[in-house]
């Protein structure tokens, strides 16, 4: 059993990751089954009676290093891109995501929409470490409720720069100093994970962390994650902390080592807009 007809708002953010989606795959950002996006739909359910006994079960087949499901993220709906699936066939979000319940003892989950009608689709073997991103920034107050994780050819670039990848201080100046809009709108600056395993729980942990006081969190030589109230929010972190690294790339592919906004430029800038 799926559900045929999904809330008005649920279908409207879901539209949105259709969006997203395509200029991921425009950008190169999101190879072969590359990138993932994952959506907390749940206050959208509310109120929306659902019969679980009559909704495929599986359970949590996707641990890593002793991981699960926070307990806390019991009875939650996701909207999710499913393990091996392509961002650019996200076009279709019901064939190549799906909307899951996490059961109420967080070891499993129902299938109540897409997946391509299989019972046994699985969501990306991310998922577990995006539902921790996101309930870590609920636990907190914040209203973000979507995780977007891609391979930003740019800020992938710059981690490979020693004076950047492992000192994230040098990595966000390098970016803020190229225009005003990334200090701006990428206020918190961009975190550094250092290298380790996809999809191991070292990542998982490492990037809750750098998303507790940054707008990104690059993966050293792998990839960038951003969070937002929605999935355009979170794209939009990590578009703009990216052409703060491709204009100051595109400077030294010229030649020179780019004068960048000053000092004292950039702190008017925060007073001004109260960063």
């Amino acid at each position: 059993m799926y559900i045929e007809t999904l809330p008005v708002e649920a279908e409207r953010e879901i539209k949105k990751v259709v969006e997203v989606a395509g200029y991921l795959w425009q950008r190169e950002w999101a190879e072969r089954n590359g990138g993932n996006i994952s959506l907390d739909l749940t206050e959208y359910f509310e109120g929306v009676e659902l019969e679980l006994s009559q909704f495929a079960h599986n359970p949590l087949t996707i641990v890593g290093d002793g991981a699960g499901f926070p307990k806390d993220s019991a009875g939650h709906v996701f909207f999710v891109k499913g393990t091996g699936e392509r961002i650019r066939e996200l076009r279709e979000p019901h064939l190549a995501g799906c909307i899951l319940k996490i059961d109420e003892t967080a070891e499993g989950y129902h299938l109540l929409w897409g997946g391509r009608g299989d019972p046994h689709f699985k969501p990306t073997s991310e998922f577990i470490s995006h539902v921790e991103i996101m309930m870590d920034k609920q636990r907190s107050g914040s209203n973000h409720r979507c995780v977007v994780h891609s391979h930003p050819l740019e800020l992938i670039a710059l981690s490979h720069l020693p004076k950047c990848s492992s000192n994230e201080n040098n990595f966000t100046e390098v970016c803020w100093q190229m225009l005003p809009e990334v200090r701006a709108f990428v206020p918190q600056g961009i975190g550094i994970v250092p290298y380790c395993m996809p999809g191991s729980q070292d990542i998982a942990v490492g990037t809750m962390e750098k998303l507790r006081n940054h707008d990104v969190a690059i993966w050293e030589k792998h990839g960038a994650v951003a969070t937002g109230v929605d999935v355009a929010e979170a794209f939009d972190f990590m578009d703009v902390a990216n052409k703060g690294a491709k204009l100051y790339l595109m400077c030294l592919s010229a030649g020179f080592e780019p004068q960048g906004v000053s000092e004292a430029d950039m702190l008017l800038l925060k007073e001004t807009f109260n960063l």
